[in-house]
């Protein structure tokens, strides 16, 4: 759902607007690293890529995702674990895989009800349900993430929540 209201083409697939675009950033840092040979330095690149994505890495995910999950949601996961997969296998990319539950903030009525929902799954150890984030702790995590030489890989929201912090 987009918050400006706008509404996807035919072309608007999550593999066109997530994998192909990051697939196509990958390559263009790739590729500029490849003329600056006097750099070690790996680009630090952050991805926002979804809690649901480690579900076949949690007790009970992989069984939610093939027996209950709709069509659509697993196509977007296999979109946001193409692009994982491609940036874990990049040399040449720092990257940081923020993978947040629900997104929201005060404004975001419509979630309000549910936050709490998934707040307490999360706090009694439904292992497939992880917290919520807010927006400005990921935001604020990812501004870490670029700046943090040491920040890499996934970051789940207890990553999340300590990032934000400093």
């Amino acid at each position: 759902v987009s918050g400006s209201g706008s509404l996807p083409g035919e072309a608007s697939t999550y593999d066109a607007i997530t994998r192909q675009t990051m697939f196509n950033i990958c390559d263009a840092i790739e590729k500029k690293s490849k003329f600056n040979i006097l750099s070690k330095d790996r680009t630090p690149l952050c991805f926002v890529s979804a809690a649901e994505a480690g579900w076949p890495d949690m007790t009970g995910g992989s069984f939610v995702e093939e027996k209950l999950a709709p069509e659509w949601l697993k196509k977007y996961l296999g979109a946001k674990r193409s692009v994982e997969e491609r940036l874990n296998g990049s040399a040449k990319i720092r990257a940081s895989i923020y993978r947040p539950s629900l997104i929201w903030d005060w404004t975001k009525f419509d979630v309000l009800p549910v936050i709490p929902v998934f707040n307490i799954a999360s706090a009694v150890g439904v292992p497939f349900v992880d917290k919520t984030v807010r927006v400005e702790t990921l935001a604020d995590a990812i501004v870490q993430g670029i700046e943090d030489e040491n920040v890499e890989g996934v970051q789940r929201y207890m990553q999340m929540e300590e990032l934000a912090k400093r």
